[in-house]
């Protein structure tokens, strides 16, 4: 099962967070630089081991996004305002984000 498309996403600088609203009364905030250190490609995780290879603690503590694209239906990719622009967030993996940061 595919996630929902999210009804709204905000990257709010000046607060340093991305905003996703997945429905009128479920929102999610997640830091910019805890969202470059969870980035989903190769070059941050080991695509053979599945071990991460890049941090959130590694990121600078002013990483921001400089652009946002939608990717299909069913992701976004973020470039980085650290040069990094591989990852592709899946809907279903900004969820599991989102949820971890509120348990």
């Amino acid at each position: 099962m595919t996630a929902e498309t999210p009804q709204n996403l905000r990257a709010l600088l000046q607060d340093g967070i991305l905003e996703i609203q997945w429905t009128p009364q479920n929102c999610v905030r997640i830091p910019f630089r805890e969202l470059r250190g969870l980035c989903p490609c190769a070059s941050c995780v080991n695509e053979l081991s599945g071990e991460r290879t890049f941090f959130s603690h590694q990121a600078a503590p002013d990483v921001h996004p400089q652009q946002m694209e939608l990717v299909g239906n069913y992701a976004m990719k973020i470039h980085w305002s650290d040069g990094h622009r591989t990852g592709i967030y899946t809907w279903e993996y900004l969820r599991r984000i989102g949820a971890s940061l509120v348990d």
